[in-house]
């Protein structure tokens, strides 16, 4: 609720405004415009907030079970599963953030805002107002706004409301199936590449470090050090630090090839905006480069990578000779897959969102309860791994 006014001011303003004032109505955004809906139920509500600097509306939607919601419950269910979203609260509202990496919005003055539902203010507080299926909430900053009774405190806003990108999921991988540790220390990182160009891939090394954190450039030289099937050139940027240039891995007879260009980078899933020479990493983290052409992006110049991660096998020149002898067939597939390699530990399929769908100790992989499509598949050896993309048709 907007705060801090006294009745001498709202009377003193009243006179300015004309009826046509009136007449000026609320924007709002049609529910098949929604790029992101959160919850689930037969019941659909569209959750809108207008910031003021810049003058940004920004829309979700939220299902749910039954015939009204409180609005609380909304704001809790849409910061739980956007990271992007978050509000400080006391009795009233007191501030609303939005950060994509891009977008870092925030009230201009903590508690000046209002409510409004389908475009008419309520006096509820937000942990007691409800909507209903097939309205709308909008929480207002009022310096954007404009007011349309002044003895009222009601405003409307009519900045065109934009819808928020969906979260996209960055696959990755538990450090417990990392394959090639690289470094010492009591600290671990996992560094993985999202690939285009030949095909879309992601191969992940792990890294362990002494002290607090370490630069992603420093966690990668480390590896391109001791891993002579990867390597990358950077140059001096503009804006200062260093660029990536070019990134290479030349795997199971297959060079990868990242531009950089073509290339950035997320830690934990969230874009940086620095350059990967100053950008620090700490134990736990995660660390992915992609080709953004292949990623989803879920916000303005932010995306994630959604291809299954695979472990690298430990580099040595016996492993690569012991992955060059290993094949599958045929491919395209249809009710069997037969391996051929010295050695099996056992063969694991993937779908292209990531799910084990199969794991067997077998040359010959039974198919048949697989439906056609696009599989990731990693035999594993004594001496080595290799991944295949494999058409099931």
């Amino acid at each position: 609720m907007v705060k801090k006014f006294t009745l001498m001011f709202l009377l003193g303003i009243f006179g300015l405004f004309s009826t046509n004032l009136f007449a000026q109505e609320d924007a709002t955004i049609d529910p098949s415009q929604i790029k992101f809906w959160i919850g689930e139920g037969e019941s659909e509500v569209v959750f809108i907030v207008n910031w003021a600097e810049p003058d940004t509306a920004l829309a979700w939607g939220y299902r749910f079970v039954g015939e009204n919601v409180v609005m609380k419950t909304i704001m809790d269910d849409i910061a739980a599963a956007d990271y992007r979203f978050s509000y400080e609260a006391g009795g009233f509202i007191n501030d609303l953030h939005f950060n994509d990496g891009v977008l870092n919005l925030s009230l201009v003055e903590a508690g000046w805002l209002t409510y409004l539902i389908n475009g008419e203010s309520t006096w509820d507080t937000y942990d007691v107002a409800t909507v209903a299926n097939g309205e709308y909430v909008k929480i207002g900053d009022t310096h954007c706004g404009t007011m349309i009774d002044p003895e009222n405190w009601i405003y409307v806003y009519e900045k065109e409301v934009a819808p928020v990108y969906a979260l996209g999921e960055e696959a990755t991988i538990d450090p417990s199936e990392i394959l090639y540790w690289i470094g010492e220390g009591e600290n671990e990182a996992i560094f993985a590449v999202n690939f285009a160009d030949p095909e879309d891939v992601c191969y992940a090394w792990g890294y362990r470090f002494a002290g607090e954190s370490v630069t992603i450039k420093e966690m990668m030289q480390a590896i391109a050090d001791v891993d002579l099937r990867f390597a990358f050139t950077d140059e001096p940027s503009s804006w200062g630090g260093y660029m990536l240039t070019d990134l290479t891995f030349d795997y199971n007879e297959v060079h990868y090839d990242l531009s950089g260009y073509n290339a950035m980078y997320n830690v934990n899933g969230v874009q940086s905006w620095y350059t990967f020479d100053e950008q620090t990493v700490v134990n736990g983290d995660f660390v992915k480069w992609g080709d953004y052409t292949i990623g989803t992006e879920i916000a303005a110049w932010t995306y994630v990578w959604e291809t299954p991660v695979q472990p690298v096998s430990v580099y040595s020149n016996v492993n690569e000779m012991a992955a060059t002898t290993m094949s599958i067939y045929p491919n395209p597939a249809t009710d069997r897959l037969f391996v051929d390699a010295e050695n099996l530990q056992r063969v694991e399929m993937y779908d292209i969102l990531g799910h084990n769908v199969l794991t067997t100790t077998n040359n010959v992989v039974d198919l048949s309860g697989l439906e056609a499509g696009v599989y990731f598949v990693t035999v594993r050896t004594e001496g080595a791994t290799k991944t295949t993309k494999l058409v099931v048709k």
